[in-house]
């Protein structure tokens, strides 16, 4: 998993032609650009790039899951707001399934608490998520805030095999 601020994400052109393709389209939108995009799902490049745009109150990290997907990268992109984001690999002995595999959603969900995670505060920045990297989100920076509204953009981003 890659963290970082949106004013670097240029920085991880070439690892993937769809991932140019993501990283080319949000950077010539801008985040004004993103912020206007209706709520759902817009197509970048057929099934290859697609992002889905979102605004919601965070949750409780009790009310949280990890998970991860098997033919897609995201990157979370936290446009206005911040919320914790959490990474373990799909190797860690602690996490546990608890939704199995969804070919359709193509997600299979975790347990929310395994040793050894690392949690991040993402605040304006992203977040690249590969098929090995189980990640948390949704989830509020600070537990006791019930207010913390966050502008995300999920971009996902097709495996080229």
């Amino acid at each position: 998993m890659i963290v970082g601020k949106l004013v670097d994400l240029y920085r991880y052109k070439g690892i993937a032609k769809n991932v140019d393709t993501a990283i080319d389209w949000m950077l010539n939108l801008g985040v004004e650009g993103m912020l206007a995009l209706p709520k759902g799902k817009t197509v970048v490049d057929g099934t290859n790039v697609y992002a889905n745009r979102d605004t919601y109150v965070a949750k409780k990290y009790a009310d949280t899951f990890f998970e991860n997907h098997e033919n897609y990268i995201d990157i979370q992109v936290v446009l206005k707001g911040s919320e914790k984001i959490g990474y373990t690999h799909i190797t860690n002995p602690d996490l546990k399934v608890t939704v199995p595999y969804n070919p359709e959603k193509d997600v299979t969900k975790y347990n929310n608490d395994p040793k050894g995670a690392l949690f991040f505060d993402v605040e304006e920045g992203f977040a690249l998520v590969y098929t090995e990297d189980a990640h948390l989100a949704k989830c509020r920076s600070n537990d006791e805030d019930d207010t913390a509204i966050v502008e995300k953009l999920v971009v996902k981003v097709k495996i080229e095999k």
